[in-house]
């Protein structure tokens, strides 16, 4: 998958992502997704919900629908990120 970082563009597997998530930054989000096996381009939803750190999941973590996959990481629980 991709994810979109500040300083440009990063490919990494869905497993590394879901292990480190996006650190203090909490903007940083994945942007494509494609398979590993064909390298044809996949749609973002074969990314679990709690794990694509858009404004809908941030705020479904906030509100108890998810479960925060990187819960203590800094920058994440902070409400201003997504306007409040």
């Amino acid at each position: 998958m991709v994810v979109r970082h500040p300083f440009g563009d990063v490919e990494v597997t869905l497993a590394t992502w879901m292990a480190v998530g996006p650190g203090p930054r909490p903007l940083v989000r994945p942007v494509a997704a494609r398979s590993r096996r064909s390298g044809e381009p996949l749609p973002l939803t074969v990314i679990p919900p709690r794990y694509r750190n858009d404004e809908q999941s941030r705020a479904a973590v906030r509100q108890g629908i998810l479960v925060d996959p990187w819960a203590g990481s800094p920058g994440l629980d902070d409400p201003a990120v997504d306007g409040g």
